[in-house]
């Protein structure tokens, strides 16, 4: 996790004597160091590090490192890897070596003195937040949002109300830096955290903080929920071990780790979201699942959960995903699709039937864009629809959703051969498991419906295998698929505080773009809007096969996905990596998050 830095006094020279007391000595950190000439030192080594800045020895190079100047330096350390700016403010030649201290400068320059914040695009850390009374919040209109660097940042109207920083002090035992903000932004973003009522709920410890010692395990499950709910995770863990039970959220598919309870409130907990999850909790020594849906405070927000338990050595392992009500972002547009990616999905969804189908792995968003889809759909055309998911996940006003039963009483297959009784123009089904639920959905895509699924494979052109795989006439996939469409998901980079600095050659390598090498990228870095941890959100990436004529005829023929790949890239459609690459040249995401998709490619 990379740390938001305070900017920094610039008339205070950053020397090796003045930092004696307060460097580090750290061993097996490495850096590139990037100049503005283009030159690139690739085996600097870190001798000490501090808060402001660091120390470097360079071995035998032949670059020229010139006093003052600014350069861009990428740290690896402990399998981390942060990028700051930084000016170089002494050089001493040993030697074949070279030294020079460094002091990271603040690149971002938001001053709070003269910043202001746009509240909506600020995260939100309930650890935060809810250290404060709801009533303090709304009185003296203030939102603690994040803390950095041993500063709590807060939001508000007047940021030279001196009381109010007294009042904050006290009440969080840590220094606060305060930020103005829009009135009618601040209280909406108030409504939502603490809700209308007034009637707040406290947040657990501080991350890395003592073990919770909360009796009411009551307390303990709303508090956990709302947190969740507070810092958008997809994902609740909480994972027993010898002393209690560690709570991680999963935010932008990252775990992060959230609070420690101790051995009886876990217990406690436990038993508390089974019977919410409708589950027995007199067994213990056997996985269970349900769900349940929780309405908060102000009894406007809900949120629906689906509950996963696991026997472990200590205890039954809780997993909760949490499953989004709000669809008003679902759109194409917000999703990541280029323009000739989203003008294709576009096109098929104003055709009447055919069979559209998503593939990737868990997690890789197929269902979210599917939805999207839907919407647009409802937006243009007054059009029946009607899903058959496992689970629910969103819920949408004016399609009927049909969810399928944990004891087979309503299957796939079984829900689709109802479905098509029910004078449907769209099908939704949430995946395509077996043959029987395949033969159904392709005949409904063949007889005037307009069908969309999704599938478990690597890429587009490998969902043409899989339905043959499953016992589908080639004939019949030729006939029915018209779409077909891979995605992945990529965190995306906070636009205010990313770092342009040029692509490596070991880096453009790993990528399987050797030719790319000396290319802009950036690298993410941290600021008040993103939380210090420089990525705010995902982006899809996307490799869309579309089944012309021509091709349908060669898969009807028995030609296999190896040949049709060849196909599509002779043709320039964009692969996976193609559009991963491209995003990574456009500033939207980090080379280490292209790297996860090349190395799987």
């Amino acid at each position: 996790m990379t740390q938001y830095l305070p900017k920094p006094q610039h008339n205070e020279q950053l020397t090796s004597e003045n930092r004696d007391n307060s460097r580090e000595l750290v061993s097996g950190w490495s850096a590139t160091v990037f100049q503005e000439n283009s030159i690139t030192i690739s085996n600097a080594e870190i001798e000490d590090s501090s808060v402001g800045g660091a120390g470097l020895m360079v071995s035998g190079h032949s670059a020229h490192i010139d006093q003052d100047a600014t350069i861009t330096i990428s740290i690896e350390s402990n399998h981390r890897r942060f990028t700051r700016q930084a000016k170089v403010r002494w050089v001493r030649t040993e030697g074949n070596d070279v030294r020079f201290g460094v002091e990271y400068v603040d690149h971002v320059g938001f001053d709070p003195a003269t910043h202001v914040l746009d509240i909506a695009l600020i995260r939100i850390d309930p650890v935060c937040a809810l250290k404060i009374p709801a009533n303090i919040a709304f009185r003296q209109k203030i939102l603690p949002f994040i803390e950095m660097d041993g500063i709590v940042h807060v939001v508000c109207l007047d940021i030279e109300n001196h009381a109010v920083i007294t009042v904050l002090e006290r009440l969080l035992k840590k220094p606060v830096r305060l930020w103005a903000g829009d009135a009618a932004q601040l209280d909406t973003k108030l409504k939502q955290v603490y809700g209308d009522s007034l009637h707040g709920v406290k947040a657990l410890p501080t991350p890395g903080g003592p073990v919770v010692q909360i009796a009411n395990a009551v307390n303990t499950g709303d508090e956990l929920l709302y947190a969740a709910y507070m810092r958008q995770a997809s994902d609740i863990h909480i994972d027993p071990g010898y002393n209690g039970a560690t709570i991680r959220f999963r935010v932008d598919g990252q775990l992060e780790h959230y609070s420690q309870i101790n051995s009886n409130i876990f217990t406690e907990l436990v038993s508390r979201l089974k019977v919410m999850a409708y589950l027995d909790i007199a067994e213990k020594r056997s996985p269970q699942d349900g769900r349940f849906s929780h309405q908060f405070v102000s009894g406007e927000r809900r949120v629906d959960v689906r509950v996963a338990t696991l026997p472990t050595k200590y205890g039954e392992r809780i997993t909760m995903r949490l499953l989004a009500v709000q669809t008003d972002s679902l759109t194409l547009e917000n999703l990541g699709f280029d323009p000739a990616h989203k003008h294709m999905i576009e096109g098929f969804l104003r055709r009447i039937q055919g069979l559209m189908i998503m593939t990737g792995p868990t997690g890789s968003g197929k269902t979210t864009t599917l939805y999207a889809a839907i919407r647009m759909l409802l937006e243009e055309r007054k059009v029946n629809i009607i899903t058959i998911e496992d689970p629910i996940e969103y819920e949408i006003n004016g399609i009927a959703q049909c969810e399928v039963d944990s004891g087979d009483k309503v299957s796939f297959a079984k829900a689709l051969r109802s479905i098509l009784r029910h004078d449907p123009d769209v099908v939704m089904i949430g995946e395509i498991r077996d043959k029987e639920t395949a033969d159904v959905a392709i005949k409904a895509a063949l007889t005037g419906h307009m069908v969309l699924g999704t599938l478990h494979t690597n890429s587009a052109a490998a969902t043409i295998t899989r339905l043959t795989d499953m016992g589908v006439e080639p004939y019949l996939v030729a006939a029915a698929l018209r779409l077909a469409v891979a995605q992945r998901l990529l965190r995306r980079l906070c636009v205010h505080c990313r770092i342009p600095r040029p692509l490596t050659e070991l880096e453009a390598i790993s990528i399987n773009r050797a030719e790319l090498a000396g290319s802009t990228i950036h690298d993410p870095s941290g600021c008040i809007y993103c939380g210090g941890k420089g990525y705010s959100g995902r982006i899809g990436l996307y490799e869309l096969l579309e089944l012309r004529e021509d091709w349908a005829r060669s898969v009807a023929d028995g030609e296999g996905e190896s040949e049709l790949v060849v196909k599509m890239r002779d043709s320039g459609i964009k692969s996976l990596l193609d559009d991963a690459v491209d995003k990574l040249l456009a500033g939207v995401t980090s080379v280490s998050e292209v790297v996860q998709i090349a190395s799987s490619w």
